[in-house]
């Protein structure tokens, strides 16, 4: 996954929370400006403290999978949804 495809994940959980830039400033402590660079992949490098604490507002975490592995049967079902 590259860091705008992260981006873009990010911003899609978001707003299926119904949760705007400045809820995830307010409880991240992360600026909007920089919420708003990582979600539309304009920043180059982003510390990955920063998108775990928005993960985790988001109910979400890191995982480390295999590259190029088929997907599981939950991961599939996630995509569907």
């Amino acid at each position: 996954m590259t860091l705008k495809e992260l981006g873009q994940e990010i911003k899609n959980l978001r707003k299926s929370k119904n949760y705007s830039q400045n809820d995830l400033e307010e409880y991240s402590g992360i600026t909007k400006r920089t919420i708003s660079k990582i979600e539309n992949g304009f920043i180059d490098e982003v510390g990955i403290k920063k998108v775990e604490s928005i993960l985790g507002l988001l109910e979400y975490e890191f995982i480390i999978r295999q590259k190029n592995r088929p997907k599981t049967l939950e991961e599939l079902q996630y995509e569907r949804k």
